[in-house]
């Protein structure tokens, strides 16, 4: 790290052993909305307003020295899928934070091209950083032996569509030989998304929330598929993981999956529960088209990222 990059959080650390690890500073008095457009700017401007980096969507709306971080219009496009209260402020916030940021990094050229046609931002002040692989999954081996587990990844919110994955298992034959593992964490900016609790319960299905890192890599190492059918998504890291793991990969047809990992995965048409029934049979007799991941691994990476950052702002 830098020497004069300072990191800074509200009081409210979450995880507090890796805030020391970093030498993270808490400052202000709020938590939330309300610590960014608030206290983090009178900070900032106590240190000669500095440069400030935001790496998750939202900045403070009046402060000039800002690099922002956007990974998605999900907001934009599809308000429906989140809280009234979120949907209002991301759709007010990020549009004006955006035209008045330094520069603009995000995590595909799907999104680059959907902030500047939908937000009007000139294509210049986009750098496209993608994301990668966590540093504990890259410091373990992926491995050839795999159990009938067909893996879902990615939190409980609409566009994940976890439904029509639970409804397209139980319609397939592949539901009498695999496991279907969905993991995701429930969060209250998302529309509440309903379960069929009966059908999970009656077929080999195993909902599992909040599982630790090791524990997610280990269900990895483990499965045969890994499934992502979101609607709409900036970049996808379930499926590069998927990749690493050597496992089969079912995606939705999407622009940005398109992008990002064509001919590395197999698609279907999310519209149709049939289609990803017959995609999740047929892909359990087809091979792995992980091979070549290391090429993926080059270009998407956090170490590339950083390099991509660091020359913008410096």
């Amino acid at each position: 790290m830098y020497p004069d990059t300072i990191l800074v959080a509200p009081k409210n650390i979450v995880h507090q052993d890796l805030a020391n690890e970093l030498g993270v500073i808490t400052i202000g008095n709020n938590t939330g909305h309300l610590w960014e457009q608030l206290d983090l700017p009178l900070y900032l401007k106590k240190q000669k307003s500095s440069v400030l980096l935001n790496l998750a969507n939202t900045a403070p709306l009046f402060y000039k020295n800002n690099y922002i971080t956007i990974h998605d219009l999900a907001f934009h496009f599809h308000p429906e899928w989140n809280s009234r209260s979120f949907s209002t402020w991301y759709n007010f916030l990020i549009p004006r934070i955006a035209r008045r940021a330094k520069h603009i990094f995000t995590v595909s050229g799907t999104i680059k091209d959907e902030i500047a046609n939908n937000i009007h931002i000139n294509t210049n002040a986009i750098s496209v950083t993608y994301n990668g692989l966590s540093k504990a999954i890259l410091s373990t081996t992926p491995t050839e032996i795999k159990e009938k587990i067909i893996l879902a990844v990615g939190s409980f919110n609409t566009r994940k569509n976890h439904n029509k994955l639970i409804q397209a298992f139980i319609l397939s034959n592949i539901s009498k030989t695999h496991t279907l593992v969905i993991v995701g964490d429930k969060h209250e900016v998302f529309k509440k998304m309903e379960l069929d609790d009966a059908a999970i319960k009656q077929n080999n299905i195993q909902i599992m929330e909040r599982l630790s890192e090791s524990e997610l890599i280990h269900l990895y190492q483990r499965s045969e598929i890994v499934v992502s059918l979101s609607s709409y998504e900036g970049f996808g890291i379930p499926v590069l993981e998927g990749l690493y793991f050597n496992s089969k990969v079912l995606c939705a047809d999407i622009p940005v999956y398109r992008e990002l990992f064509d001919n590395y995965v197999y698609f279907c048409d999310i519209k149709s529960i049939d289609d990803i029934s017959y995609s999740l049979q047929k892909i359990a007799y087809k091979p792995s088209l992980a091979h070549g991941i290391e090429e993926l691994l080059k270009k998407y990476n956090y170490t590339n990222s950083a390099k991509i950052i660091l020359n913008k702002i410096l």
